[in-house]
């Protein structure tokens, strides 16, 4: 079944203000039937991925952090000055493609980036 990519994001963007609201940092995971949705954010934008319940939760998670380190790399400028249009990131489908079929795991330099970027985004919270 494919899933319509708006309500997705506006169910899952939904649900992370709800989860704020409540004095939550974040949503992780939600559990629906058979399908499992797992979650990283970064400022206000939401990486997610749709899996079988019994897929390889930290597998996706990696995953995850690959494509946000890659989206954030690539894009961090034209985020900034987003009119709304998702047309303006179709590009990062390929690379998407590759993060998302590739075999092998995140390396060593993603996670310092990851690191890195983390640390920075706190200075600049402060």
């Amino acid at each position: 079944m494919k899933l319509d990519e708006d309500l997705v994001s506006g169910f899952l963007s939904a649900v992370s203000s709800f989860v704020t609201k409540l004095g939550e940092e974040r949503v992780e995971s939600i559990v629906m039937g058979k399908k499992k949705f797992v979650c990283i954010s970064s400022e206000n934008l939401i990486f997610s991925a749709c899996l079988d319940k019994e897929d390889d939760e930290k597998q996706a998670i990696e995953k995850l952090w690959e494509i946000k380190v890659s989206f954030l790399r690539k894009y961090l400028q034209k985020i900034k000055e987003w009119n709304g249009d998702v047309k303006a990131y179709e590009e990062f489908e390929e690379d998407l493609n590759k993060i998302v079929y590739s075999r092998v795991g995140v390396s060593s330099a993603v996670r310092e980036l990851v690191h890195k970027l983390q640390e920075q985004k706190n200075k600049i919270s402060e």
